[in-house]
């Protein structure tokens, strides 16, 4: 193995608890040795930067992240936007109207809102937006596939049940060239990293499009079984700090 200029680390499962803003001492300690070491460390990310703003300020990140499931990158410190490839206003609604019955919660605005269902209607939809993202009761899952399988061009990031939401799975759909393979591929021209010198590290299946775009492919020891069965190498799970393993065995090392 060469040596790593960048790491593409999923958050969710990976750094923090999801949804959560926790990151262990031992992770903090590891991104910023990685920084140090003038290695870019890029979050690829299904939040939206407003959702994750005040943690990579608390973790001193730098530079371009990926945001949005892969259809945004922006400046972490400044917000500016680098590339975006959003859906625009009559794909917007399609998906929504699919959704729509079966939420219980739907987000589709062009900065992060979620909103209630019974709350909005497709007529809210005005202007482009780069996900739509919603939590769906269980039992619909088939049929809501089924719909959106007839939609084209696009990209399903889909969940296991919550377990904080027995009996809801939860959905994020974006253009189909808007994934973090393809938002990859742009953020190595802009930092100039190779696939061969990128290292990816993530727990979930919409992180094999990330692993796609690396060199270096590791899953967290939470992650889930399709995921691991894709890496080059397994490290131990979230609650043991298996990104500071990651990064001390295959970056700072390297």
């Amino acid at each position: 193995m060469g040596k790593i200029t960048l790491v593409l680390t999923d958050i969710d499962g990976t750094i923090v608890s999801l949804g959560l803003h926790d990151p262990t001492p031992a992770v903090r300690q590891a991104i910023k040795d990685v920084q140090d070491a003038g290695i870019q460390l890029t979050a690829a990310t299904g939040r939206p930067y407003e959702m994750t703003k005040d943690l990579f300020d608390d973790l001193g990140l730098k530079g371009f992240s990926i945001f949005d499931g892969g259809a945004t990158i922006r400046d972490i410190q400044t917000g500016e936007f680098a590339w975006q490839n959003w859906l625009e206003v009559d794909r917007l609604k399609a998906i929504a109207n699919i959704l729509l019955p079966y939420s219980t919660l739907i987000d589709f605005f062009p900065t992060f809102h979620e909103v209630l269902p019974k709350d909005t209607s497709t007529n809210d939809i005005i202007e482009k937006a780069p996900y739509v993202f919603a939590f769906v009761r269980a039992e619909h899952r088939r049929e809501v596939e089924h719909r959106l399988a007839e939609l084209s061009d696009l990209s399903l990031h889909i969940g296991p049940e919550r377990k904080d939401m027995p009996g809801v799975f939860d959905i994020q759909i974006t253009d189909i060239n808007s994934d973090k393979f393809h938002a990859t591929n742009v953020l190595r021209k802009i930092v100039r990293s190779s696939k061969a010198e990128t290292l990816a590290i993530g727990d979930s299946t919409n992180d094999l499009p990330l692993f796609r775009n690396a060199g270096v492919k590791v899953a967290m020891g939470n992650a889930m079984d399709e995921l691991k069965a894709k890496a080059d190498y397994i490290v131990n799970a979230l609650d043991e700090d298996g990104f500071a393993e990651a990064m001390h065995r295959f970056v700072l090392t390297s």
